[in-house]
């Protein structure tokens, strides 16, 4: 595809790990997590586990807000990112409107998480 084409969720993995590669510092080690929601009916689901539906939004002081049960899914590469967003979009909910045959009849939220630990000194 048309890389000028690309959406948020794109891009902004590109230069995730684009920032990761250019770390000068070896010190530097980073975990990069994904997960994939949608929310359909007022019902939240995890994309990437389907069979984990009826979530919850929960807020606490050490997480923040945060969707108990939802999956995490290490990724090293926007590749890996790319295929976890391909495979969850195959689950989200769709159906037919007047505007077009194919519609997403849900929200979807992508959440990427990054870590940036300093390795022990030796």
């Amino acid at each position: 595809p048309n890389s000028e084409l690309r959406g948020v969720s794109p891009r902004a993995t590109e230069a995730i790990f684009e920032h990761i590669r250019n770390c000068a510092d070896p010190t530097k080690n980073f975990l990069v997590r994904v997960s994939y929601l949608q929310i359909y009916n007022e019902n939240i689901a995890d994309l990437l586990r389907p069979e984990r539906t009826g979530l919850s939004v929960r807020e606490d002081k050490r997480h923040g807000l945060y969707v108990d049960g939802l999956s995490e899914w290490v990724a090293r590469s926007t590749s890996e990112v790319r295929r976890l967003m391909a495979r969850g979009q195959q689950m989200r909910a769709t159906g037919s409107t007047r505007a077009n045959e194919l519609s997403s009849r849900s929200h979807a939220v992508v959440m990427v998480v990054v870590e940036q630990t300093e390795a022990a000194a030796p």
